[in-house]
């Protein structure tokens, strides 16, 4: 067998495999901010849990948006047989694309300030302001970590 067809049988697997880890029917479709956070960072650990290198993941990541997401990664990203130079011709080039693109910075920072400053209300329990404490750090892409938003809620 030949190692020029087995490349795309192999990594056809491996995107198989990936995409059981990260849902098979999970697909980003360009919704709200914090989507593009969750998505972002459920697809980085897909690719860490199945060694997927970010070369491998840079070609599979359009597999996992919906259109017009899918057409506009694609039109933006170099091809392996460079016949698209494109604009990104790296992984982190195309987060940073998306992230450009699709999040917006000032609802962003509004999302960490109202975390930043988040205090438990007098008609909240302690049960009600820990799931609200998790809805922020979910609307800011979850910025702090589990230990990190403990020691928030403490």
């Amino acid at each position: 067998m030949s190692t020029r067809g087995a490349r795309p049988v192999f990594l056809g697997r491996r995107k198989k495999d990936v995409a059981q880890s990260f849902g098979v029917h999970e697909e980003w479709d360009g919704s709200p901010t914090a989507k593009v956070f969750q998505f972002l960072r459920k697809f980085a650990k897909a690719c860490d849990d199945n060694d997927i290198s970010e070369g491998e993941a840079f070609y599979i990541l359009q597999d996992f948006t919906k259109e017009p997401r899918k057409s506009e990664a694609m039109m933006v990203m170099s091809t392996r047989r460079a016949g698209n130079p494109g604009e990104v011709t790296s992984y982190l080039e195309l987060i940073n694309w998306m992230l450009m693109r699709h999040v917006e910075e000032a609802s962003v920072a509004t999302f960490v300030e109202t975390l930043n400053v988040a205090v438990q209300r007098d008609d909240e329990d302690e049960f009600s302001f820990a799931e609200r404490l998790r809805r922020l750090n979910t609307e800011c892409g979850l910025m702090y970590g589990e230990g990190a938003l403990k020691r928030r809620f403490v």
